[in-house]
């Protein structure tokens, strides 16, 4: 997995490709926590790159989407594939979130 940071002003992207998977779920939390704590604004995670996610994974993002709705800021998720959107569909997980 990689992860490519993007600073917009306060804003963040981070462009995730690979498989979000157990092994890689501790270090996308890591990368995600540290742009909730390094900037300001809205966050956006891209995620065009990703053809697979585990619950380990929703659970990163579960776990900066608190963070974010905490600090009153916005965390977004783009570009997810087919595949992806419907693991995000059928677990839920796309009301909670704003997809683009």
């Amino acid at each position: 997995m990689q992860i490519d940071r993007e600073q917009a002003g306060s804003d963040v992207v981070l462009k995730v490709t690979g498989r979000l998977d157990t092994p890689n779920a501790k270090p996308f939390e890591t990368s995600l926590l540290d742009a909730v704590s390094g900037s300001e604004g809205a966050i956006t995670v891209d995620l065009a790159g990703v053809d697979y996610v585990s619950s380990s994974g929703l659970r990163a993002l579960l776990v900066a989407g608190k963070a974010m709705r905490t600090a009153k800021r916005d965390l977004t998720l783009r570009s997810l594939q087919p595949q992806i959107r419907e693991v995000f569909d059928i677990s839920g997980f796309s009301t909670l979130f704003e997809i683009k």
